[in-house]
């Protein structure tokens, strides 16, 4: 992915956060939930690559 594409992992990551100070709730949860998902879905992968 170019720098000038789309918006860069620290826009979103900025964006996401000042969302989650605006009082949203709902949204914080679900950034903690796909967090963990990503997290989980890395070491699974890792796990499983280490085992073949």
């Amino acid at each position: 992915m170019s720098e000038g594409e789309g918006t860069t992992f620290m826009q979103w990551r900025e964006r996401a956060q000042s969302e989650v100070r605006h009082d949203r709730p709902k949204l914080r949860a679900l950034l903690i939930s796909a967090a963990a998902v990503v997290v989980v879905g890395i070491v699974v992968g890792a796990v499983v690559l280490l085992l073949s």
